[in-house]
């Protein structure tokens, strides 16, 4: 006969969640160091994944990340086939198309890149009237895709508009700093041509998650609760501190 303290232990044992969750979420494969895929593309690493797992893990649910270029990823959560896509702006395309949560993933500051023998110092009023590099997909600051007088050039990704610019193909192009700066450091004969000018501002990124995916209310929901948690209990704090001391020779 099992004794009475044994039945005690484990209804103790038993009395938590019997399941820990687990979701899938994706994330953008080619935006270093910020969410980059792994070698063997089945994770994806960098800032960005690093605060997203800790949030939901925060509040006993694992994440899977699975790593997708951004346009595709922002299609998956439009359609609802994936509960959550990062790292995104709130804009004026955003805004009302995704349930977004309050507290930033991390800001990053949208910097402008040109030629070696341009001036520095350079801020968004002296992109008007200029032919200005961007990447398909991505999201931009309002006050840039707002200002008809700056004409944007696409292209597949941000290295792209580097070589455009080293090429003399394109006068400038906007690209997040650190990713900027990773890149030139992989590829010095863009580094010999292009460099940082100025800042076009600094933004708050986040996940976005699906208006037509069952869960994706639920867990904005869960994943705010875990980002103040995170922020409270110093988890946040550390991840960014380290992040940022591996990369402070960018900034």
């Amino acid at each position: 006969m099992i004794s009475s303290r044994w039945i005690f232990l484990l209804a103790l044992l038993f009395s938590g969640p019997s399941q820990a969750e687990t979701i899938t979420l994706v994330g953008e494969d080619d935006w270093a160091p910020y969410s980059s895929a792994t070698q063997d593309y089945k994770d994806v690493q960098g800032l960005a994944p690093d605060i997203v797992r800790a949030a939901f893990k925060s509040q006993g649910v694992t994440a899977i990340i699975r790593p997708m270029p951004f346009t595709r990823c922002m299609m998956e959560v439009d359609k609802g086939n994936s509960i959550g896509c990062f790292d995104t702006l709130i804009n004026q395309n955003t805004k009302d198309n995704y349930i977004f949560h309050e507290t930033p993933l991390f800001q990053a500051d949208m910097v402008i890149y040109g030629r070696q023998n341009e001036k520095a110092g350079l801020k968004l009023s002296d992109l008007q009237g200029k032919v200005v590099g961007t990447t398909i997909g991505y999201t931009y600051p309002s006050e840039f895709i707002a200002n008809k007088s700056i004409k944007t050039e696409n292209g597949p990704n941000e290295k792209s508009q580097l070589q455009k610019v080293a090429a003399g193909r394109i006068q400038y192009a906007v690209l997040w700093g650190l990713t900027g700066e990773s890149i030139l450091e992989k590829n010095p004969e863009l580094r010999q041509k292009v460099k940082a000018l100025g800042r076009v501002s600094r933004d708050s990124l986040y996940v976005n998650f699906s208006k037509k995916h069952k869960d994706g209310s639920k867990y904005a929901a869960i994943f705010e609760k875990g980002m103040q948690t995170i922020i409270a209990n110093g988890t946040y704090q550390k991840i960014e501190s380290e992040f940022r001391k591996k990369y402070r020779h960018y900034e």
